[in-house]
């Protein structure tokens, strides 16, 4: 979800079903139209789940963006006051949250300090597309040795090895050369590009604009190419589904195979997922069937009920249903706001239940995280003896964190644990994550999620910290009381 219409949500909060009760829940079809171009909206749209695709007169059908999770739909002509300049289409089941216009401007007469902070999210959701369509252009108009185009010496090194490396790896491929030296080469000077970027430009959170440097618009120039090339990185950089770490690009960091286009992407690819970022993503794989495996020794009732918010591919349940003994004593329920990601575990467990039966009963369920802990939608569980996520929160500012983690406590059973994950500020990837991909996470450490658990109403020691080996994905584990 983008980070700036986290602030439209959070100023929804404080008046649904209070002062502004004209926010209300909404679905569109395949192919239903949310905002027809030419035409005035009658509403505002905040995307809960699901793809829609944009497109206006003049613009190639293969160029039409994409809008997932987190965006907002009708609101420059609503800031405007005219008509629509792009028509806004499903491309599969959508929920929407829909604001009337009629409701939101009545409030700003009647109570302009409440929608206050509506009309400055507003402004920020604009200003960042303004930038980043600035930017894009200035790429584009840029000429590629232009006297703007300047970058301090120690970079300019680093991305000379780097694309000098690439080259060499891709003459040997023509000479159907495969010299492990030269992939050697590769990846050291990858790494280095990775390192120099973190260490030169200052970290973004993920409730910050991206950052305005013209060497950075220089550094992307120089190496969006070669990392469009690859299958993982090409897909976090262009958000199919909305958001960087969807459950597909999570499923192909889980199997730790690399794709892209040609050899060359192929070793890109590696190079990406030998990063400790990616690396970190497939422990936590290995460190949560721990913890299930150790909540089973500690619990004596049976069976144990767990549910995984944000499932993503699920790749930590099907290792436990590899072992039959383990998957009878487990009640599992799997909540996702992505239908593609639940119908992909859905082909999993089907394929499974040919091959073998599976003893373990399995919910899957669809629901926004984010409307669950403020009440907008609800899930019928019995206390539950685990519930976890453990790639979610890092999108999340402290507020919506904190309401998450409340709701998690109140599902529990007592003496039940809720696990949640969250990138470490020691990251050595986040400089490619925060200035090339566009993935900027909210990485937080040891105090930062006690201070968190605390808030959201579990005791004082009652949360336990976990590292995975690369020291990058951090785990808070709150026992209820």
């Amino acid at each position: 979800m983008k980070a700036e219409s986290l602030l439209l949500l959070q100023a929804l909060e404080g008046w649904v079903g209070q002062l502004f009760s004209g926010v209300k829940t909404c679905k569109f079809g395949a192919g239903q139209e949310l905002v027809v171009e030419g035409t005035v909206p009658s509403s505002l749209f905040l995307i809960s789940s699901g793809v829609c695709r944009v497109s206006w007169h003049g613009l190639p059908a293969d160029q039409a963006p994409r809008l997932g999770p987190g965006a907002v739909v009708g609101d420059i002509s609503f800031l405007l006051g005219g008509k629509a300049t792009a028509s806004v289409v499903a491309t599969e089941p959508v929920d929407c949250l829909e604001l009337p216009r009629d409701a939101l401007e009545l409030l700003t007469v009647q109570d302009p300090s409440s929608a206050l902070p509506i009309f400055r999210a507003l402004a920020a959701i604009n200003a960042q597309r303004l930038l980043e369509q600035t930017h894009r252009q200035e790429l584009l108009d840029r000429s590629p040795w232009g006297e703007s185009q300047t970058l301090e010496p120690e970079i300019g090194r680093v991305i000379s090895d780097f694309k000098d490396a690439a080259a060499a790896f891709e003459l040997a491929l023509r000479r159907t050369e495969h010299d492990p030296a030269l992939r050697a080469n590769l990846a050291n000077s990858f790494r280095a590009v990775v390192r120099t970027v973190g260490e030169f430009f200052p970290a973004r959170s993920g409730s910050e604009p991206a950052l305005d440097c013209p060497a950075l618009e220089v550094l992307r120039t120089e190496l969006l190419p070669y990392l469009l090339l690859t299958r993982s990185a090409e897909r976090m950089y262009r958000k199919p589904r909305g958001y960087a770490g969807d459950f597909l690009t999570i499923d192909w960091m889980y199997a730790d195979e690399p794709g892209g286009a040609g050899e060359l992407g192929i070793a890109l690819d590696r190079c990406f997922l030998d990063e400790p970022a990616a690396q970190a993503v497939r422990n936590r794989r290995e460190l949560l069937r721990g913890e299930l495996e150790r909540a089973l020794e500690l619990t004596p009732d049976r069976p144990l009920r767990v549910t995984s918010l944000a499932c993503g591919p699920a790749a930590e349940v099907f290792d436990l249903l590899r072992d039959p003994e383990l998957a009878s004593q487990l009640e599992l329920t799997l909540v996702d706001v992505d239908q593609q990601a639940l119908d992909h575990v859905r082909q999993r467990l089907d394929r499974q239940q040919l091959e073998r039966e599976l003893p373990t009963p399995i919910r899957l369920e669809r629901r926004n995280l984010l409307h669950l802990c403020i009440g907008r939608q609800h899930l019928d569980l019995s206390p539950q003896d685990v519930i976890y996520s453990i790639g979610l929160i890092d999108y999340f500012d402290d507020r919506i964190v904190t309401r998450l983690l409340a709701w998690m406590r109140d599902t529990l059973k007592p003496s039940g644990r809720a696990i949640v994950g969250n990138f470490h500020p020691s990251n050595p990837t986040r400089g490619l994550m925060d200035h090339l991909l566009d993935w900027r996470l909210i990485h937080r450490n040891q105090a930062d999620l006690q201070r968190l658990a605390q808030a959201a109403g579990f005791a004082p020691g009652a949360t336990e910290m976990r590292l995975e080996p690369e020291g990058v994905n951090l785990f808070a584990i709150s026992t209820r009381d």
